[in-house]
């Protein structure tokens, strides 16, 4: 099991039950950083030292102060992070919910695990821990959902997200529907537009146009 864990966090109250729930899995070495370039002078001294950490954890949003910093961000850590130790495990633990900046982390950055802030929080760590520690990737429960929705969009038919686009840029679906025949798209009835409109907000489970707009936006896909 993991025995030196870094933790990037400027939380008091998360911090403590990150930690809490570290030493109920006996590791025995647990620092925290509440700035992200502090979490980085740890990282390069402790491969200075030749006693390196074992794992990161990390938050994706720092409240900024007087202080500055060049790192102001749980992503500017990461990416600085894989130029220090490319190697290193690392666990992302937030409440961040946007798709694309979700798939970014995990394709570009390579993180090994995300792990929701919610009320099974120290659960979902354990599993996390454990499931990389096995060199699994883990990603909890509402995580999963959000890259299942976005995959399904791409899978089913990739004219969906222009669908989306379009329906941001504020046209009406007769509008869609006449700008998928003048580019000689597939499936460019009406029809076909208000068939594609329902299904996608089936899948993000979306009462209304605006709302499945919102929704797009917010998971990063327009």
């Amino acid at each position: 099991m993991f025995q030196k864990v870094l933790i990037a966090e400027d939380q008091h109250t998360i911090h403590r039950g990150l930690k809490a729930t570290l030493r109920e899995l006996e590791v025995l070495e647990i620092q925290n950083a509440q700035y992200c370039d502090d979490a980085m002078l740890k990282l390069k001294s402790s491969q200075q030292l030749q006693k390196p950490f074992d794992l990161l954890i990390t938050d994706l949003s720092f409240k900024e102060d007087h202080r500055g910093g060049a790192l102001c961000s749980g992503e500017d850590l990461i990416k600085a992070t894989r130029l220090v130790q490319p190697d290193l495990k690392i666990i992302v633990f937030s409440v961040e919910h946007r798709i694309g900046k979700i798939k970014n982390l995990i394709d570009e950055l390579h993180i090994d695990a995300y792990v929701e802030k919610g009320r099974e929080e120290s659960r979902e760590i354990k599993k996390a821990i454990h499931s990389i520690w096995n060199d699994k990737q883990y990603f909890s429960q509402g995580i999963q959902q959000l890259m299942r929705n976005a995959n399904e969009i791409n899978e089913t038919d990739k004219y969906d997200q222009l669908i989306l686009q379009l329906l941001a840029k504020g046209l009406k679906r007769d509008q869609i529907a006449n700008y998928f025949e003048e580019r000689n798209l597939p499936n460019k009835s009406l029809r076909s537009i208000e068939k594609r409109l329902t299904n996608l907000k089936i899948l993000f489970n979306a009462q209304t146009s605006e709302q499945l707009i919102a929704i797009a936006i917010d998971r990063g896909l327009i």
